[in-house]
């Protein structure tokens, strides 16, 4: 996890802060700097400020003391997102599974890989979308004010 975080960090040189949110992120933000200064093969910019956040359905199965500290309720700036990227993905993933089971392992990760692709362009096109909406939406209210 250190080194997959360490690499995507460095992607963007100029930004001050990151919000990282992992499943289990009360332990492993713990010894983060430390493990990072100890290794001749991780780097990160002493100058960003990392916060950690713990996904809302995860949340719940981790001690109360967790919740005030790690919940994406709490962590400004956050929005209203639930920090459950990959586990979304499983329910239309079960759409294909059982077809998948039966195929050649080469046919199963194309179809899944399809699959899978489709679902981000949908994505995307949503995202385009939602966004010209928010902003007819904000113009109006401007215009109208």
């Amino acid at each position: 996890m250190d080194y997959s975080i360490c690499q995507a960090l460095k992607r963007f040189p100029h930004h001050v802060q990151a919000l990282i949110i992992y499943d289990i992120c009360c332990q492993w933000s713990l010894h983060f700097r430390q493990h990072i200064s100890e290794s001749k093969f991780l780097e990160l910019f002493d100058s960003l400020e990392i916060t950690g956040a713990i996904g809302k359905w995860h949340l719940a199965a981790h001690i109360p003391e967790c919740f005030p500290k790690f919940s994406l309720n709490f962590v400004e700036g956050t929005g209203e997102v639930d920090g459950e990227i990959l586990e979304t993905l499983w329910s239309p993933l079960d759409e294909v599974a059982g077809m998948a089971q039966a195929m050649s392992i080469p046919h199963a990760q194309e179809v899944i890989d399809d699959h899978m692709n489709d679902n981000n362009w949908w994505k995307i096109i949503r995202m385009c979308r939602d966004s010209h909406r928010m902003h007819v939406y904000h113009e109006t209210d401007i215009i109208s004010s």
